[in-house]
């Protein structure tokens, strides 16, 4: 899950409600403050950026002034002071500053003056006008691009339009609901089963009624869990408020992918897990072969391959399994088909014991 970092946000919160205003000569004396203004860019004074600009959009920083009062919007939350405009100057009830480094009818550059703040940590805050409140930003930014049809009307579930879950201890926000309505199924899946090197995808829809319905399993790297996946989506049913869009309940298609013993710094493809899983099941067949327990061995060597069958290694540690249970024309043929390959190891054991 990609949550946004909460603590760059409520410093931001505790720097901007505060705030005097110059604005430079030259700004155009056509341009208003007033108005909804949404930050694309948040830098350090030396010009170095404090978060990227992905995360600057996915935060939805958001200043609105109307004539006395200034509303800020992070992720959500909300934060109003008054204010006064002296001049060139707005003067808020925080006793903090702002200097306007420029303003146009589409661009606002903020920097932030905060008295008790070094210069080094002081902020510029890019932003850019939206024409419209904030509930049309976020309708625009959420709803519109994550609305989808089947025969009827949906919503990919998203920070605005998303069902509440009721299934755990928390809030009601959209983080709440995805993290605990994650943490729920994750539970009940993982009391079915144990996972190893496996990723799964799911997609399941919670309907104007809060049901669950149309249950999906968009990948698995192991389909003997697919049952025990479906049964913990399932468990959710009658664990969620329908969400809302509108004014009116809507349906919600809900997307998790749940990875298992996979590096966290990047996005494998299917074949990538299948090979790590058959390196996993080669440990564990080199290990019933050094007990001497054979057929074992046969076993866990033959569904590695299934996984990887280009894997050399695995394929002469079959050959051996074969030798020692007697079945020297399937060693034969693995140490064949080897040598055919070019592998050195393979032709001498195939010159030593099948000649």
């Amino acid at each position: 899950m990609k949550l946004i970092t909460a603590s760059l946000f409520f410093c931001l919160i505790s720097l901007v409600g505060f705030s005097q205003e110059l604005v430079q000569a030259g700004t155009q004396p056509e341009a208003s403050l007033m108005g909804t203004w949404v930050a694309k860019r948040v830098e350090s004074r030396a010009g170095e950026l404090v978060m990227s600009d992905a995360d600057v959009v996915e935060s939805d920083l958001i200043f609105i002034f109307d004539r006395t009062r200034l509303t800020l919007y992070t992720q959500g939350r909300k934060t109003t002071v008054n204010y006064t405009r002296d001049g060139q100057s707005i003067i808020t009830n925080r006793a903090s500053a702002y200097q306007i480094e420029k303003l146009t009818p589409f661009e606002l550059i903020l920097n932030e003056n905060t008295a008790g703040v070094s210069s080094s940590g002081r902020l510029r805050i890019y932003l850019a006008r939206f024409e419209g409140n904030y509930e049309q930003y976020m309708f625009q930014k959420y709803v519109v691009p994550n609305l989808r049809f089947d025969g009827d009307t949906f919503y990919v579930m998203n920070d605005y339009v998303y069902p509440k879950f009721t299934g755990r201890l928390g809030g009601d926000t959209f983080f709440d609901s995805y993290e605990n309505s994650y943490q729920f199924i994750e539970d009940v899946f993982r009391q079915q089963g144990r996972p190893k090197r496996d990723r799964f995808r799911v997609s399941f829809m919670v309907n104007r009624q809060g049901h669950v319905e149309d249950i999906r399993i968009i990948e698995s790297t192991d389909t003997l869990y697919n049952r025990a996946l479906r049964q913990a989506v399932r468990s959710t049913d009658f664990r969620w408020t329908p969400a809302t869009a509108n004014a009116r309940p809507a349906r919600v298609q809900v997307n998790y992918e749940f990875p298992y013993g996979l590096p966290e710094d990047r996005q494998l493809t299917f074949s990538e897990i299948n090979q790590l899983k058959s390196k996993d099941l080669a440990v564990d067949g080199l290990r019933n072969f050094q007990r001497k327990r054979y057929d074992q061995a046969l076993v866990t060597f033959n569904q590695a391959l299934v996984l990887d069958p280009a894997n050399v290694s695995i394929r002469l540690n079959r050959a051996a399994t074969y030798y020692q249970l007697n079945q020297t024309p399937r060693a034969c043929a693995d140490w064949g088909y080897l040598q055919s390959t070019g592998n050195k190891q393979a032709a001498r054991l195939l010159k030593k014991y099948c000649q």
